[in-house]
């Protein structure tokens, strides 16, 4: 004993030197001084170049004469240039892809004529068959779409009491409505204006400068907006859309929950076509000159025709399935050491540090994709530091053996006593392809939450029931049916999560399979 307790003093102590003397080096290289640690002098002969022949994954590289690329290495070198960069611009433009094609969606497939239309997932919430990323069935929402080229400084009229977020073309917070915005939930008239507006802002209104012509507003309706007709009724008499210049004007009130809508970005080389009509449309001033620079070598650039030749088509298509499955990756296996919200448990986080994506100065690419692909809408108060505002998302993939979650299996989850929500919760059960409404039959998807009342256990707990059949006896108000041929994820929401959820004290428990 004596022996295995020195040993383990020594590797502690040799743990810590090694974190120490990390922690020094770090601090060295970042004080460093070139002029005194340049290190011993060189000449030519240092320098090692490549070899004339290197082995790649995408087959061997000969170079003549030591440098000259063989006509043959040539080709197979552009071929993976190009497919490189299709495939990080499918990662890198996605945010403005995904709100690109909700804005055309809502005109093409909700037969939008203009800004002022408004489309109400009166019931509640949407259908399987409105698969838009993560949209949930436990709440109504109201949407639009603005385009300031059209229509010029745009006015959101909001009520009272009203909750609700405006992001830009690139998916980029604007501003949000209601009690969290700068009406502080007393309503009032926002004012969207365009990229390089000149004119003056009339006072009354909530002023927003928006970097892009194209913005996606949503607004989220509780209580006494009702559902069905009345909510679009509701709706109807409270919120208003139209251009400054003109005043209020005629609008189409419907209510969508049911009508069918793709509003999704394509996952194979159509939709480089859908980026292109972007960059076209946008101002350059709205994109990173480094990303404009990638789409122009693979032919899309502003005032330019996009006409992709059969080989460019072809390396297009797998750009964008390498795409997809590289965000699959990132979302459905996270490699960060931070993503799970409790060490122990398989629940992750949906915004892995906050809604911005950047970090002491650097953009991080990696939590961009984690949620952009699995989720729309940003709002700093989608990720509550403040006890019974806003909201909060986790998400689940796998049950507590670490198995990814699938619809042929019965799984029970608990959710301890005292839920820590100020308002409710829910969970909601989705398709890990499209990453809309799982389809459980017959374009069906029922989320349970606590203003279900799903029956409780004795200790206040409750357990929620997934599985392909039939309920167990007596829960049939805890069960959400799944789909036998496919698997699926959850989204457990959070409305309103109070200290329990925010100091980690309150623990979810994993799925976990049931007979």
């Amino acid at each position: 004993m004596k022996t295995e307790r020195i040993i383990h003093l020594l590797i502690a102590g040799l743990i810590t030197f090694g974190l120490e003397a990390s922690v020094q080096a770090d601090t060295d290289t970042q004080s460093r001084n070139l002029f005194e640690t340049a290190g011993e002098k060189q000449v030519g002969a240092d320098f090692k170049p490549a070899p004339d022949t290197i082995e790649t994954n995408f087959g061997t590289l000969n170079f003549d004469l030591e440098a000259f690329p063989t006509e043959e290495t040539t080709r197979k070198i552009y071929d993976e240039l190009d497919l490189q960069r299709a495939t990080q611009a499918y990662m890198d433009f996605y945010p403005a892809l995904s709100v690109y094609a909700i804005v055309k969606s809502q005109i093409r497939d909700f037969n939008f004529k203009t800004s002022s239309d408004i489309a109400v997932a009166a019931g509640p919430g949407w259908k399987p068959s409105e698969p838009f990323l993560t949209g949930n069935n436990s709440t109504v929402y109201a949407i639009a779409s603005l385009d300031l080229k059209v229509d010029g400084p745009t006015v959101v009229d909001i009520p009272p009491g009203m909750y609700g977020t405006a992001n830009d073309g690139l998916f980029k917070f604007l501003v949000d409505f209601g009690f969290v915005g700068p009406d502080k939930g007393k309503g009032g008239k926002y004012l969207f204006v365009p990229p390089g507006y000149q004119g003056e802002i009339p006072e009354g209104y909530f002023a927003i400068k928006s970097p892009s012509y194209r913005i996606w507003v949503m607004m989220r309706g509780f209580g006494e907006v009702g559902l069905g007709e009345q909510a679009v009724d509701w709706f109807r008499q409270n919120l208003k859309v139209y251009p400054l210049a003109t005043g209020p004007r005629q609008a189409n009130y419907a209510n969508t929950t049911g009508a069918g809508i793709n509003p999704l970005p394509a996952e194979d080389g159509s939709v480089f076509e859908m980026l292109n009509e972007i960059i076209q449309y946008e101002p350059t001033e709205l994109f990173d000159p480094e990303q404009l620079g990638r789409l122009a070598s693979l032919g899309i650039k502003k005032g330019k025709p996009f006409n992709p030749d059969a080989r460019m088509q072809k390396i297009l298509d797998q750009g964008a399935r390498q795409g997809v499955a590289m965000s699959r990756a990132i979302v459905y296996a996270s490699r960060d050491p931070d993503i799970k919200y409790w060490p122990e448990r398989h629940w992750e986080k949906m915004f892995l540090h906050n809604t911005t994506f950047e970090r002491d100065g650097v953009n991080d690419i990696d939590a961009r994709t984690l949620w952009h692909y699995q989720a729309i809408v940003v709002s700093p108060n989608l990720l509550s530091t403040t006890p019974g505002q806003g909201t909060a998302y986790l998400t689940a993939f796998r049950d507590n053996k670490g198995e990814y979650l699938d619809g042929a299996v019965n799984y029970r989850l608990r959710i301890p006593a005292n839920a820590p929500v100020k308002r409710f919760w829910a969970v909601t059960a989705y398709d890990p392809t499209t990453r809309g409404l799982l389809d459980a039959g017959g374009n069906t998807n029922r989320s349970i939450g606590s203003m279900d009342k799903p029956v409780a256990n004795a200790d206040g707990s409750v357990d929620i029931f997934f599985g392909p059949s039939a309920a167990p006896k007596g829960k049939e108000n805890n069960w959400v049916r799944t789909n036998a041929g496919k698997g699926f994820f959850v989204v457990f929401r959070f409305y309103g999560p109070t200290e329990g959820y925010i100091e980690k004290t309150w623990v979810l428990d994993d799925f976990e399979r049931v007979d």
